[in-house]
């Protein structure tokens, strides 16, 4: 991507950006940051609960950037991605960037048992078939796994980290030096990463998950964080219960204020007051999926990325 036009000495990049229904705020946000005017897609259900869309035709000869997140309603999200990147095609653009700042499926990555489906592998052969040339996620489940299944498609994959980003928010509420804690050993790198923005240690809960029933069991490590803030970090909050349980296990141990922080607020019903009953000062998300904790935006973080490519 990245071309240039030169238009009486200004530089413009040769780029269309196309908000999908799911994230017109942020697909806005993401061409303001480049410069650009925001072509956002015409859309609206049929009775039968059918999307229809129309693309701008000016999407001919440019290289074609849809901003369209998976959540809410993850499956009719998806299926409104791969009609407007097949239609983009369709109607000439040179290349097709899917920017999907929340990626559905991205947990289904593994066969645990026989039979299960690799929905992510899925996804990606669907995105694959639909013409998507590059695919631009923000802090995927696993992302060692995204990337061995890329290999076996012709879409490439960018992903993006934000937790410095809610790190630096949390920060400048007061929470400079805090402990930053991932809700298992898997995430270190989360609590790594925003523990080099606090300046604070770092570390990590013990959970488990029961294959069949997908039920959780934390244990709670003795942490040295008696007096101390702490702010537990982790890529997807949705039922909230693996929040409460750590933020719960940090007050008990004597932490001053704990905050919770994540990059995709799903936020299942109940989600939000599990965190606030079990002792959490602050909230926050980005705004990969639209939610009132959403504070953080990755707008400049994906263009930037973008300017890039």
């Amino acid at each position: 991507m990245a071309r240039f036009l030169s238009i009486q000495g200004v530089f413009k990049y040769a780029m269309i950006v196309v908000p999908g229904p799911a994230s017109k705020e942020l697909g806005e946000a993401v061409a303001a940051e480049l410069g650009l005017a925001a072509e956002p897609v015409e859309h609206r259900l049929f009775p039968d609960g059918e999307s229809y869309l129309r693309l701008p035709p000016a999407v001919k000869g440019e290289d074609a950037v849809l901003v369209q997140t998976m959540a809410p309603d993850p499956d009719r999200k998806m299926m409104q991605l791969l009609m407007m990147a097949r239609t983009a095609r369709d109607l000439g653009a040179a290349s097709v960037t899917a920017c999907v700042p929340y990626l559905a499926y991205m947990r289904q990555d593994k066969r645990f048992l026989d039979g299960e489906a690799l929905s992510l592998d899925v996804v990606l052969g669907l995105m694959e078939a639909a013409g998507v040339d590059d695919l631009i996620v923000v802090d995927a489940h696993n992302a060692s796994s995204l990337r061995k299944m890329e290999a076996d498609h012709r879409v490439k994959v960018h992903n993006l980290s934000a937790i410095p980003l809610l790190a630096e928010y949390v920060k400048e509420r007061g929470y400079g030096g805090a402990y930053s804690l991932s809700p298992d050993a898997g995430a270190i790198r989360l609590a790594e990463a925003a523990g080099r923005v606090l300046g604070g240690r770092h570390g990590y809960f013990e959970k488990s998950r029961d294959r069949k029933t997908g039920e959780i069991t934390m244990k709670v490590k003795d942490l040295d964080v008696d007096g101390v803030n702490a702010v537990v970090f982790d890529d997807i909050i949705s039922s909230g219960g693996t929040t409460a349980r750590a933020v719960e296990g940090l007050k008990r141990q004597g932490a001053a204020n704990v905050a919770a922080a994540c990059v995709h607020a799903l936020f299942m019903p109940g989600a939000e007051e599990r965190i606030n009953a079990a002792g959490a000062g602050l909230i926050v998300s980005t705004d990969t999926v639209e939610s009132s904790h959403a504070k953080v935006t990755v707008a400049g973080l994906i263009a930037d990325h973008l300017k890039k490519l």
